[in-house]
């Protein structure tokens, strides 16, 4: 299993403690710190992503369950969009990815009034071919911060790993209305791996009510 380079120092002092308990207090305290190491490994894994060959395709930024799809305002450019609603529980893997290969056009950090949310961080990335893909991550009131690499100019590429969400949060993906759904709510999703959606070139193109549930 792979760790999250994040949580790596910490879980070394983590066995180092272990050590010197078993050492100087005996068995028992180890124990029980070999499980706390073991739970924080787990929680705080990062499996290897198996990215699409699939260059329209707009992958999941992170792991975790669909909770919403819906026709909407992107209200950070101002344009009809799709909206994609990921909620991330403890138990999910927390690596942040990109979710389509581009340039960083814009970032905005500011905090949520939204009921759960503490503070959201936005970027918005467009392809070479023009289209604007905008996902927004929300911190919720019990996460701590997250670390993420993603810088407005740079390029990134699609399922590129760009940062780490601590514990869990709540992710909106904003896409070109015309673009073709492929998840449903309730579905689990993994970062970088799973498909939300292909974005369609073609002229007059059009959502259905198939492609987009509208809730």
């Amino acid at each position: 299993m792979i760790i999250a380079r994040e949580i790596r120092l910490t879980l070394s002092i983590l066995i180092i403690i272990a050590i010197m308990s078993k050492v100087y207090l005996g068995w028992l305290p180890a124990l029980l710190l070999l499980c706390v190491i073991s739970l924080v490994a787990y929680i705080f894994r990062d499996p290897v992503c198996n990215i699409p060959s699939a260059p329209l395709a707009i992958v999941s930024p992170v792991s975790g369950t669909i909770l919403k799809v819906e026709s909407t305002t992107d209200t950070w450019l101002n344009r009809p969009a799709v909206k994609i609603r990921i909620g991330m529980s403890y138990l999910d893997v927390h690596t942040l990815r990109s979710p389509i290969e581009g340039k960083v056009r814009n970032q905005w950090a500011q905090s949520d009034s939204e009921k759960g949310i503490k503070n959201r961080y936005t970027y918005w990335i467009q392809t070479d071919e023009g289209d604007d893909i905008v996902y927004s991550i929300g911190t919720v009131n019990f996460s701590p911060f997250l670390g993420i690499n993603l810088r407005c100019g740079e390029r990134t590429g699609q399922g590129q790993k760009s940062g780490y969400l601590y514990f869990s949060g709540i992710v909106d993906v904003y896409i070109p209305e015309t673009s073709r759904v492929l998840i449903n709510p309730d579905e689990k999703i993994d970062a970088g791996s799973s498909i939300l959606a292909l974005i369609i070139h073609k002229s007059g193109a059009q959502l259905t009510s198939t492609q987009v549930p509208v809730t």
